[in-house]
């Protein structure tokens, strides 16, 4: 059975209807959850979000879930059952036992809970003896000399001819990886890297290529396999091809759970004769029995920094209003630190200094989200997921697993609703896609 029929059930004929706002991490774990409790989903995605920003590096968040000790793994915080059978059913993310340590194009080597499986976990690979194998080649943004300057007296660079087009020095990260889908020029690849480690003074126990390991899938278990040797990227910007292989995942993983997907846009949701409906920005209307958002924060474009006084370059607002809104119209309160947002005292605002990092060290722009319970409900049917939420970590598995909370909880909740409830019925909708 593969990875992504663990999450694939048949939807009972009364099945519960939910409604998932946002494709990201979390949306994708709330549909993921929700179908395989017995649902039947809808994803409205509403285009690129801060997943596709993804370097591929797991965490759950910045004061935990990160390994600071090789030989103390029993201390690492874990996924629930749900959240990991999400992580399966996207098939290319490794979640060690120990943590990882991946090597970054800035020069460092970042502990991480976990990683994308095209990235080269040096924990797995490293010893007092090992030397790791840095190729050099002309690459934006990628100097191997300097590279192994910086990471440590574990690094070689070696000579490898990686680029086989004239263009290929030049293209982004992700165009170049997307070329290594092809099994034939990962194959040429591979043949390059043989025939510098046939060469190489010393032997080495892995090498690291910069970006460009796939984006259809991850191909660094092939080319490990090809080459005799570990391979894999090293860690790059936001914005390299980890976030389009989170796509890529996420698409086929919704496919195989039977999972509808809206590309569209939802503009206002609400609460109409015991459904919610949340209506796309071209006016097709979804309606279901409980609804999931999941449209990220400030970066993922879910919540905005709308100011008041923004508005006018040389007039005073006429009223003072809270400096964020939500991105669609929703009922729901954002808050920060366990209460609404404070409306400002004064017409000219908050200060930005004191809402922002790096004056403000507990920033608002952090925290800034939906008001919601600990489970993710923020009112009955509604339920919300990932930096959505008010306070939540702005971290990947973080956000993982509050998707799989709310999604679980958004599909069961109709059991509730049945016992209290025995002569309602789950009519089919000519507004449900």
């Amino acid at each position: 059975m593969k990875a992504t029929d663990t999450m694939a059930r048949a939807p009972t004929e009364r099945a519960r209807h939910v409604i998932v706002v946002g494709a990201g991490v979390a949306g994708t774990a709330a549909a993921l959850t929700a179908s395989a409790a017995g649902a039947r989903v809808t994803v409205m995605n509403g285009g690129t979000g801060a997943s596709t920003l993804a370097t591929g590096a797991l965490d759950f968040g910045a004061e935990g879930g990160v390994v600071k000790r090789r030989d103390a793994p029993g201390s690492l915080p874990a996924l629930s059952a749900a959240a990991r059978a999400v992580l399966d059913a996207l098939l290319w993310y490794k979640l060690p036992d120990s943590g990882a340590r991946l090597v970054t194009m800035q020069g460092t080597i970042r502990p991480a809970r976990g990683h994308d499986a095209a990235l080269l976990d040096v924990i797995a690979v490293t010893s007092a003896e090992t030397r790791i194998g840095i190729v050099r080649c002309r690459r934006p943004g990628w100097d191997a000399d300097t590279l192994a300057h910086a990471w440590g007296a574990s690094f070689v660079p070696i000579d490898v001819e990686m680029l086989r087009h004239a263009d290929e020095h030049l293209l982004p990260h992700a165009d170049f990886a997307a070329r290594h889908d092809d099994a034939a020029r990962l194959g040429w690849l591979a043949a390059r890297l043989r025939d510098a480690l046939a060469i190489a003074r010393e032997r080495l126990g892995a090498i690291v290529l910069p970006p460009s390991l796939g984006v259809e899938t991850a191909r660094a278990a092939e080319l490990t396999t090809l080459a005799g040797v570990p391979c894999g990227e090293a860690m790059a910007t936001p914005g390299g091809p980890s976030g389009l292989r989170f796509e890529r995942a996420r698409t086929r993983a919704l496919v195989a759970a039977g999972i509808v997907r809206v590309d569209a846009r939802a503009k206002a949701i609400k609460l109409q004769s015991g459904r919610w409906l949340a209506e796309c920005e071209d006016g097709r209307p979804v309606d279901g029995d409980a609804i999931v958002l999941a449209m990220g924060g400030l970066v993922g474009g879910g919540i905005e920094y709308a100011p008041a006084e923004a508005i006018f370059a040389t007039a005073l607002p006429p009223v003072a209003r809270a400096p964020f809104r939500l991105a669609i119209d929703a009922p729901v309160r954002l808050g920060a630190r366990g209460r609404p947002l404070d409306v400002p005292r004064s017409l000219f605002g908050m200060p930005a200094e004191s809402i922002a990092w790096p004056f403000a060290l507990d920033s608002l722009f952090d925290r800034v989200g939906i008001l919601a319970d600990p489970g993710g409900r923020a009112a009955d049917g509604l339920y919300v997921a990932g930096e959505s939420i008010a306070d939540a970590p702005h971290a990947w598995l973080a956000a993982l697993e509050s998707g799989a909370v709310a999604g679980a909880a958004a599909a069961r909740e109709r059991l509730t609703r049945e016992v209290s409830e025995p002569g309602a019925r789950d009519e089919a909708s000519p507004s449900r896609p």
